[in-house]
């Protein structure tokens, strides 16, 4: 028999890894919605939870402004909208990521164009920036991907010198540091969300928009608001400004995310005292990879992605299928693993029929210039896809806070590199595809 538990041997974690519910529900979090309850205060229009949110969030992530929405991709819609993206204007996006980053700009018909990912760092590739451009370039999108912040000195370098407005996608990042400033603090906009699997969560769904400018400010508010301008104390004069939408966040998931806030640091420093500890052990083994944290920067782990090399670890195998013959067997061994984004976004459907709101807008309303999309223009990106897998299958914060989980997720992985003949003989028993190579499926 197998030492490995996907060959028949016994798991190294019989009982499993807890994934423990996220977020933490503390009593301070349940009197605060009570306390909000109790107050009758429930309307936007009388409310003061949204506000002191907004101002608290504005004074944490070091900006003059922020904007609660009812969700992330709310605030990057407001977001695009505020800085002018129109029908037609392009949006250069990271081709590595969720795919509100991208649908974001479709929202305000604008023309999504994909960019490259740093193979390191796994965020938006600054070299890859010029070969993008075209003359209807608008702004970029940067994406703080797994809570990592991305190399912002060459992008906004970059828009500078173009005239390009740069809006920062901080959903997974809240909290981190770049060259001694937070995510959200850095570009003309940023947008985060704090729904319930985020590193700073709501009770539900949640958006938060920052800026320094007041002009970028009233915009996304009237995005937010239904296309009004809300006058001081609330008053409302029913006079749209702009097309507008009802991204209204409520007073009881403002209560609980502002209860949530006095934890937060507390977390982060939780968190990335364990991932020092996993990355440490993970690094004792060769073809295995840990997050690589620039020396500029601090990492928040919403995602722990691993980077597998085959030929470091001296394993005859595709990377690929390497990749998936250690998910399985760790699978196997009771530690949970995913992936995410299994394709590059110029690959999902969506892009590849580009049928939009209907008819093909907008790249067919007349404004768009010519935009194709094909994965293979993103090497780096496939090939992040190709040899890397997550530990964890929900965020990583809520299971590196715990010290046994990492010992659990480390011991496993040892045992699993340790067996590097019973890999290969699995690995050749797998049918083995490229992730975005499979046919889609209806779940």
């Amino acid at each position: 028999m197998s030492a490995l538990a996907v060959l028949g041997g016994e798991p190294a974690v019989a009982e499993g890894v807890d994934e423990s519910r996220w977020p933490v529900v503390e009593e301070d979090d349940i009197e605060a919605v009570v306390r909000t309850l109790r107050s009758g205060k429930l309307s936007w229009a009388n409310e003061d939870q949204v506000p002191a949110l907004q101002q608290e969030w504005a004074g944490y992530v070091g900006t003059e402004h922020a904007v609660a929405f009812n969700s992330g991709t709310a605030a990057l819609h407001a977001a695009v909208a505020a800085v002018g993206v129109g029908p037609g204007d392009e949006v250069l996006v990271p081709a590595l990521t969720f795919l509100a980053s991208a649908t974001s700009v479709l929202h305000h018909q604008g023309v999504p164009v994909f960019v490259d990912v740093d193979p390191v760092t796994y965020t938006i590739d600054p070299a890859d920036l010029e070969r993008r451009l075209t003359p209807r370039t608008k702004a970029i999108v940067v994406v703080h991907l797994h809570g990592m912040p991305a190399d912002m000195e060459p992008v906004l370098a970059f828009a500078r010198k173009h005239g390009l407005s740069v809006i920062e996608d901080v959903a997974q990042a809240q909290g981190a540091y770049y060259r001694g400033r937070r995510t959200g603090s850095l570009g003309d906009i940023a947008a985060f969300s704090i729904m319930a699997g985020k590193n700073f969560a709501t009770a539900g769904e949640g958006g938060l928009l920052t800026t320094d400018s007041t002009p970028l400010r009233n915009r996304a508010d009237e995005v937010k608001m239904f296309g009004e301008r809300i006058k001081p104390g609330g008053k409302r004069d029913y006079n749209a400004h702009t097309i507008g939408f009802n991204y209204r966040l409520g007073p009881l998931e403002a209560a609980f995310a502002r209860s949530q806030l006095t934890r937060l640091d507390t977390y982060i420093e939780e968190v990335q005292e364990g991932a020092g500890r996993l990355a440490a052990r993970l690094a004792e083994l060769p073809g295995v990879r840990p997050p690589v944290v620039p020396e500029d920067r601090t990492h928040v782990y919403h995602h722990f992605r691993v980077a597998l090399d085959p030929a470091e670890a001296g394993v005859d195998l595709p990377k690929g299928v390497f990749r998936q013959a250690v998910m399985n067997a760790l699978t196997a061994e009771g530690v949970p693993v995913s992936t995410y984004q299994t394709r590059p976004l110029p690959a999902q459907k969506l892009f590849q029929d580009k049928v939009g709101y209907g008819r093909g807008c907008p790249w067919t309303c007349g404004f768009a210039g010519p935009v194709e999309y094909r994965a293979e223009d993103y090497p780096q990106t496939l090939e992040v896809i190709r040899s890397t897998l997550l530990l964890g299958k929900r965020l990583a914060m809520a299971s590196l806070r715990d010290k046994s989980s990492v010992e659990k997720y480390a011991d496993a992985f040892h045992k699993v590199m340790s067996h590097p003949d019973e890999l290969v003989r699995y690995g050749r028993s797998l049918d083995y595809a490229e992730p975005w190579e499979e046919t889609s499926k209806l779940w």
